[in-house]
């Protein structure tokens, strides 16, 4: 196994990464994932390619060059979905039918209670950002890291955006026009905005 591979699977057992929540389409698994750094990554198994994909940076550029997965895909991989003889897969990055079998299987199997890599107060959090709700924490600011403006009721949507990964809070104008030059990334921590036409950050 590639040594850049091993560096990221060691990662799984010392970072705290956490699942929060899993879904099933058509052609893929989803599983939504909390990062070391508090960041909301997908990891997606695709069931006709029988490959695995994560939104993180690491897995857009230096895994790809490397060519290995992430630590979230090794984390849902290895921690979740407890795939055995996973060896071959990290040597060719396709997964056998054996093993998309397996993955099935603990797919369904997969329950949401409290463990080493589920927390629960996490998935509440998760959950009322998908309710379309900005989340406002004691580490919030008060301030939009864009104009530096003095964010204004905070909670509404209809004033403010906030980024799903970093939970940075942005007034809407300053969001949007951050959009329109161009730019398809968060300002504050660079993860792709999911789209342009919602006015949502992924």
């Amino acid at each position: 196994m590639k040594v850049q591979q091993l560096v990221r699977i060691d990662k799984i057992y010392d970072q705290s990464i956490y699942l929060l929540d899993k879904l099933e389409e058509p052609n893929k698994y989803v599983f939504n994932v909390c990062g070391s750094t508090k960041n909301i990554y997908s990891v997606k198994i695709y069931k006709i390619s029988k490959m695995i994909y994560c939104t993180c940076p690491d897995a857009k550029s230096y895994s790809k060059q490397y060519g290995v997965v992430c630590k979230h895909s090794c984390f849902i991989l290895l921690k979740v979905l407890k795939l055995i003889n996973s060896d071959d897969f990290f040597q060719i990055l396709l997964f056998d039918e054996t093993q998309m079998n397996h993955i099935a299987t603990e797919f369904t199997k997969l329950n949401f209670i409290e463990n080493d890599f589920i927390k629960l107060d996490y998935i509440d959090k998760f959950n009322k950002l998908k309710d379309d709700t900005i989340i406002v924490t004691a580490d919030s600011e008060s301030l939009c890291p864009i104009c530096y403006d003095e964010l204004e009721d905070i909670e509404n949507k209809s004033f403010n955006n906030q980024c799903q990964c970093c939970f940075k809070i942005f007034h809407n104008p300053c969001i949007n026009k951050w959009i329109h030059m161009g730019n398809n990334t968060c300002p504050y921590c660079r993860n792709t905005i999911k789209s342009n036409s919602y006015k949502y950050i992924e």
